[in-house]
């Protein structure tokens, strides 16, 4: 694996984790809200949140040698 590869998986990682704190965080603030139709839509963005980071690590694992695999 060449160094641009890496890089961009060590890019792809980082925004994961920053996703699933930044998740972690919104959850820990919506846990205090009273509001439900602001509590749901924050919920909402905590799963979006999550998800994206789930992509991101599968985008992670499919860079090899300087490309992309594409499905």
């Amino acid at each position: 694996m060449n160094r641009s590869s890496r890089s961009m998986r060590k890019l792809l990682d980082a925004v994961a984790s920053n996703n699933e704190v930044a998740a972690l965080d919104v959850m820990r603030a919506t846990e205090q809200l009273k509001d439900e139709l602001l509590r749901q839509r924050l919920l909402n963005l905590i799963h979006q949140l999550n998800q994206d980071a789930h992509d991101l690590r599968l985008a992670r694992d499919d860079v090899q040698g300087g490309t992309i695999k594409f499905a």
